[in-house]
């Protein structure tokens, strides 16, 4: 099995980077349509295939049925301190 690169590697970090930022402002999590809308996405459908890739590769993770119910992942977050 071939070990290959995300796509769209900046848009995904441009997603945490919001959210991380988001979060801190607001004291909450983003929805999907702020999430699309900071990440230029054309529909939540779009944004939500991203999110649950991210969900998938460990660099989100979901707490429930919330519809704000995304947030980065302590593995994420280090591996954006490591790309610096």
């Amino acid at each position: 099995m071939q070990n290959h690169q995300p796509r769209n590697r900046e848009k995904r970090k441009q997603i945490l980077l919001y959210m991380i930022s988001f979060a801190t402002e607001q004291g909450r999590q983003p929805s999907v349509r702020e999430i699309g809308t900071a990440a230029g996405l054309q529909s939540t459908s779009t944004t939500a295939g991203y999110l649950r890739r991210m969900v998938n590769e460990g660099l989100l993770a979901q707490s429930g049925q919330a519809r704000r119910n995304y947030f980065v992942t302590r593995y994420a977050a280090e591996q954006l301190r490591s790309a610096g």
